[in-house]
């Protein structure tokens, strides 16, 4: 399976046909909702953000291509805040600590297999505690087919200042998921009306306000 945003390169048709002869399922996030696909947005940034270092470190020109590929091996190698583990670790068993070779414990079968489940308890302690935070302001509501929202009009860093700040009211069409629903935007494509319920406001709420 492909998880992937609505970039234009990546919902093309050739790309499509491609991934259906290979028969390999292709999911896409929602509209202008990068959070639905958090971990890998936040990987990206933090990439980008290294290799931006890089390229401006010095004068020596070296292509983005081999920077780039020096920096996913750095943050394969650094220990995640989350996990307390090297991703190169929990992947391969190799022993990336800095630590003298003479001082590095050997890594068995047995302490990776308990290092693996002790990265999982961590990331699901941390995934639930920001859960929990993210949850605090969080409105949930559950539409149901035929409702009728407003649609948030874009993404609000590139709307003019005087743009509707919602669209519609359109009609729901098919829930995707607890979070996702398909709306009757109109859109040729159908995953472009994809919508994230963070997006969407209830008419009866809209008009009331």
């Amino acid at each position: 399976m492909l998880l992937t945003d609505q970039y234009p390169g990546i919902n093309s048709k050739e790309f499509k046909q491609f991934l259906e002869r290979e028969n390999i399922r292709m999911v896409f996030t929602a509209v202008d909702a990068p959070f639905s696909n958090g971990l890998n947005e936040r990987l990206n940034q933090t990439l980008v953000n290294k290799i931006r270092c890089k390229i401006n470190e010095n004068n020596k020109k070296t292509a983005w291509t081999t920077i780039a590929q020096k920096c996913v091996e750095k943050y394969n190698e650094t220990e995640h805040t989350v996990t307390k583990f090297a991703p190169k670790y929990l992947l391969e068993g190799e022993n990336v600590n800095v630590l003298p070779l003479e001082l590095k414990k050997t890594c068995t079968r047995e302490v990776l297999k308990r290092d693996r489940k002790l990265a999982l308890k961590n990331t699901i302690k941390s995934h639930n505690h920001n859960k929990k935070i993210f949850d605090l302001h969080r409105q949930n509501h559950n539409f149901k087919i035929g409702d009728r929202v407003y649609v948030e009009n874009g993404n609000r860093l590139n709307r003019k200042k005087l743009e509707e700040l919602r669209i519609g009211p359109y009609k729901i069409l098919k829930k995707i998921s607890n979070s996702i629903y398909e709306i009757d935007i109109g859109h040729r494509k159908e995953e472009s009306n994809f919508y994230h319920v963070t997006k969407l406001t209830p008419v009866e709420v809209y008009v009331g306000k």
